[in-house]
């Protein structure tokens, strides 16, 4: 196996091999797999480019990707990316691929002048908290975040 990692911005071409990683990241997460309804979901924000979506392949497999979402700041005037999705395979996890694609995430960021990168953790997720501290990401302190459920 090639140690060597792709990581880049995905296409539509590439949708045949998010499907299953994206439905494998949702049942990771306690939801139904649906291969038909996560491909129109993820063809709804790429067709209204409502999203950004990174890929890492190794053996011209996707292994793993990041989903960004665009807010913005009305105080700063600047934009903020919410990484909304950020999963890696299994079977390729404490290889250093996740660090990989969050520096992809990061440069991207920096080049389109956000502000920072936002994104949440479930309370009971303490290996992803010291993964997203490994990173430079602090707890916010400032401000707390509320959910109205419809």
């Amino acid at each position: 196996m090639n140690t060597d990692l792709i990581i880049r911005q995905a296409n539509i071409q590439d949708f045949p091999y998010i499907v299953p990683i994206f439905d494998s990241y949702r049942e990771y997460f306690k939801q139904q797999r649906n291969p038909a309804e996560v491909e129109a979901f993820l063809f709804d924000k790429f067709e209204h480019m409502e999203s950004v979506i990174f890929i890492a392949e190794q053996d011209s497999e996707v292994i793993g990707f990041a989903q960004l979402y665009p807010i913005f700041s009305s105080l700063t005037l600047q934009r903020v990316w919410l990484l909304n999705d950020f999963f890696i395979s299994e079977g390729f996890r404490h290889s250093g691929f996740g660090k990989q694609l969050f520096a992809k995430v990061k440069e991207f960021s920096l080049l389109t002048k956000a502000k920072g990168i936002e994104l949440s953790v479930e309370h009971i997720n303490e290996k992803a908290w010291g993964f997203w501290e490994s990173q430079g990401f602090k707890l916010d302190e400032e401000f707390r975040y509320y959910f109205f459920k419809l």
